[in-house]
C-alpha cells in the first residue's frame, strides 16, 4: 500500500503529458478545450479509481487493520487476508469499468463527437 505519487506528484506532472500526448496522437490533431479538460478529469480519476477501489487487496494496509478491528469489536472474527481477498473482486470491477470509461473517451475523441 505504498503510494508513488498523488495528483500532484505524479498525475499532473507525468501521467498527464502522456494521456494528452496520446489523446492527440489517437485523434490525429490537437484535442479542443473540452477534451483536454476531459483527459485532466480521466487521468485524475484512474489513480483515485486504483488508490480507492484496490487499497483493501493488500492485507496489511490501514484501512483492512480498521475493517478487522471494527469486525472484531462486534464479534465477527476475519482474518486481514480474508478481507483483502473479499476485495480482489471489487478491484477487478473497477478495473474493468475504468478500462470501459477510457475505451468510449478513445472513441469518441477518434471520431471527433463531442
Amino acid at each position: 500500500n505504498i503510494r508513488i505519487g498523488g495528483h500532484v506528484q505524479f498525475i499532473r506532472p507525468l501521467i498527464l503529458p502522456m494521456t494528452t500526448a496520446a489523446a492527440e496522437a489517437s485523434k490525429g490533431s490537437r484535442l479542443t478545450e473540452k477534451e483536454d479538460e476531459k483527459v485532466k478529469g480521466l487521468s485524475a480519476a484512474s489513480e483515485n479509481y486504483g488508490n480507492f477501489f484496490a487499497q483493501n487487496c493488500f492485507p496489511a494496509a490501514s484501512g483492512v487493520v480498521l475493517i478487522q478491528s471494527g469486525l472484531a469489536v462486534a464479534g465477527y472474527e476475519v482474518t486481514l487476508s480474508s478481507i483483502a481477498s473479499a476485495s480482489i473482486s471489487v478491484m477487478i470491477i473497477s478495473i474493468i469499468l475504468t478500462m470501459v470509461q477510457v475505451f468510449l473517451f478513445d472513441r469518441q475523441v477518434k471520431g471527433g463527437k463531442k
